[in-house]
């Protein structure tokens, strides 16, 4: 009988990641090398040091629309528009900004809020705590006077990867592993760009049942759980192939999963690859880009 490990329940987890793709951020033509060749370190690349990382010192940015014209702080008055914004400031001296916008709505009904902050930022391994000294979260719901509420302490984990267009990205996600990853890119100066490394393959289900719905997840060898920000996730074809077109150079386990009756977790009538099972054939292979032709069976969960 085959049945459902910890594993595979974190993948359904993991799901809510494919709401996270856009478009392209602007090109980069900073050519680098290529942010997996790390030696070996953990996700995060950092060494449990309070010191802000110094591949992380600059400003980056999640998103595209700019905070400067839905608000002014002078009069208090918001401008009508949509979109988010996420500007991030990190400095040796371990101080960091943050402004974050996010603004909503259809026809005559616009929310936004706005975050402001300023503080002290701590990074343990892949984990980075920010400790606001001073700041404010304004928002308003359908032109509703603004409310305001203090900023809290946050921690997430991070890590640099790179994006589907090969582009220097930093990651980051909260610590709990809910919502999906933010993927900042430098706004500073040009941004790196490396080769496009990926993975393709192919996804196979059991007779009878069809591979439609089915999303194939990449994480990093030594983290098999996927709690890294940087774990990227991909749907398969009508025919059952997936591509990952642009990943670290380092080892990679894949998964695979579908959710047929939809109901967000792993339970029978669902498939998942057979790696993901107690009875799994062996230890589970990694595969390390570029590699084509990465085979994944699914079996049905009883």
């Amino acid at each position: 009988m085959k049945k459902t490990t910890g594993m595979t329940i974190a993948l359904l987890l993991l799901t809510s990641l494919l709401a996270a793709c856009g478009g392209p951020p602007p090109v980069a033509d900073e050519p680098g090398t290529p942010p997996g060749d790390t030696g070996g370190e953990t996700p995060g690349g950092n060494t449990g040091s309070t010191v802000v990382p110094a591949a992380l010192l600059g400003d980056w940015q999640a998103g595209a629309a700019s905070p400067i014209g839905y608000y002014d702080p002078n009069s208090g008055a918001w401008q009508g528009a949509t979109g988010s914004s996420f500007i991030l400031k990190l400095r040796a001296d371990g101080s960091y900004q943050y402004t974050g916008l996010l603004a909503v709505g259809s026809g005559s009904c616009q929310s936004k809020i706005l975050s402001v902050e300023r503080g002290r930022a701590a990074f343990d391994g892949d984990t980075m705590t920010f400790t606001p000294s001073e700041g404010d979260v304004q928002s308003t719901v359908c032109g509703a006077p603004v409310k305001h509420e203090p900023v809290t302490p946050s921690v997430r984990r991070w890590a640099l990867s790179v994006d589907d267009y090969g582009r220097e990205a930093l990651y980051t996600r909260t610590q709990n592993g809910s919502g999906a990853a933010d993927a900042f890119y430098r706004t500073d100066k040009a941004g790196q760009t490396f080769p496009r490394i990926g993975i393709s393959g192919a996804v196979t289900a059991p007779e009878g049942r069809s591979v439609s719905g089915t999303l194939v997840v990449a994480c990093y060898a030594e983290d098999p759980t996927c709690q890294s920000p940087a774990t990227k996730i991909q749907p398969v074809s009508g025919s059952g192939t997936f591509t990952f077109p642009a990943l670290e150079d380092r080892p990679y386990i894949l998964s695979a999963v579908q959710d047929a009756n939809g109901n967000g977790v792993v339970d029978a009538g669902d498939l998942v690859d057979v790696y993901s099972t107690t009875d799994a054939p062996g230890a589970r292979p990694t595969v390390r880009p570029p590699a084509d032709g990465a085979s994944l069976d699914l079996v049905v969960v009883q």
